[in-house]
């Protein structure tokens, strides 16, 4: 059941180069993280059904394996012990019945959300996900999978999205936990680094069973510390730390603002991001001006050799004046390898080495 590579797609190329996925969902590096884009109209309000914070996760990382093949024809297969392996790995149980019984939950949930079709816009109403595996051999079989038309643009294109860390996400324990970052991942990117919510809305979001913790202390002890503890546990894991201020409305605590700070890493692993997505452009341009190409991702490797101490912009342009200074010779051993020695050079003039 793996996808079929010559059948016809269920959307045009067009409609799918949105943005894309990070890292490696099989591998964990805590310098490389596995990031899937997940549309905020998942991640908060409209998804209503029997999921669980472990549901959650397994939907998250499906997302990211199958991210590439999204709208083809076929679905996606993966072998559940290798699902599980990953699980285990970061916390999980070590039998893997629970997979087949999530991904059951996972289709009796559903998710409303608004699209347009040209010029008009529809209220739509979809499951999250659809599954099967053979009757025989539960345990050790594959699991085949599909993530449902109507969602699928929404998934590749939305308005708003939080890039969650899979990885991360997996690791963490409690409901509170696992929505918290959901939310406050969407907001991490916004300038000020600023989450503004009511108390009622929190809860909302939370999802915290009406008449439980509506003392302030008592959700504050229960539900937010405890939550926001694991986040700031794992900064390089979460790739932000949390703070938050809460503020009265009269006598009672009515607000809350959370403020996030990025990790380093994680701001340098979005300035690669936002240079892979020039990649194209820089491939048509290099071509236009008869150059060799010299790729982001050999950039970035160039800045993380230099330690992040230079302006490669700059270094990129000194790079093809040189070479065309040179007469432009034949890179014997790659462009990327020469241009990785340039930066080495470049770096060890500005130590006055």
């Amino acid at each position: 059941m793996n996808t079929d590579q010559a059948a016809l797609s269920l959307f045009e190329e067009h409609e799918l180069s949105g943005i894309q996925p990070t890292g490696n969902p099989w591998i964990m590096d805590a310098h490389d993280p596995a990031t899937v884009p997940v549309p905020l109209q998942v991640v908060i309000t409209s998804v209503e059904g029997p999921y669980t914070e472990r549901d959650r996760k397994l939907w998250t990382f499906l997302l990211h394996v199958a991210f590439e093949e999204l709208g083809q024809k076929g679905g996606h297969s993966v072998a559940i012990k290798d699902i599980n392996t990953v699980f285990r790995s970061l916390g999980g149980q070590h039998d893997t019945a629970w997979i087949w019984e999530s991904a059951k939950r996972l289709t009796r949930t559903i998710v409303e959300f608004e699209v347009t079709f040209g010029d008009e816009r529809f209220d739509t109403v979809t499951s999250i996900f659809s599954a099967s595996v053979p009757r025989k051999g539960k345990r050790g079989s594959d699991l085949h999978f599909w993530f449902p038309e109507p969602l699928i643009p929404i998934i590749r294109e939305p308005l708003r999205f939080a890039r969650l860390r899979v990885h991360f996400l997996i690791k963490l324990s409690g409901k509170y936990a696992v929505t918290l970052y959901e939310i406050l991942e969407g907001f991490a990117n916004r300038r000020d680094g600023e989450c503004r919510v009511t108390i009622e809305e929190l809860r909302q979001w939370l999802k915290v069973p009406e008449g439980s913790y509506d003392d302030w202390r008592d959700f504050r002890k229960r539900v937010l510390h405890p939550a926001i503890k694991q986040i700031n546990d794992d900064p390089l894991g979460a790739g932000f730390t949390v703070g938050y201020e809460p503020i009265r409305k009269g006598r009672k605590i009515g607000e809350i603002v959370f403020q996030l700070t990025k990790s380093t890493d994680r701001i340098r692993t979005e300035q690669t991001i936002r240079a892979a997505k020039d990649s194209k452009a820089r491939v048509a341009d290099l071509k236009a001006k008869g150059r060799p190409v010299l790729t982001s991702g050999a950039i970035a490797a160039a800045d993380r050799e230099t330690r992040h101490t230079l302006d490669m912009a700059d270094v990129e342009r000194q790079f093809w004046e040189h070479w065309e200074a040179k007469g432009k010779p034949e890179f014997t051993k790659g462009v990327a390898q020469a241009f990785l020695g340039f930066t080495k050079t470049k770096y060890r003039q500005s130590l006055g080495r």
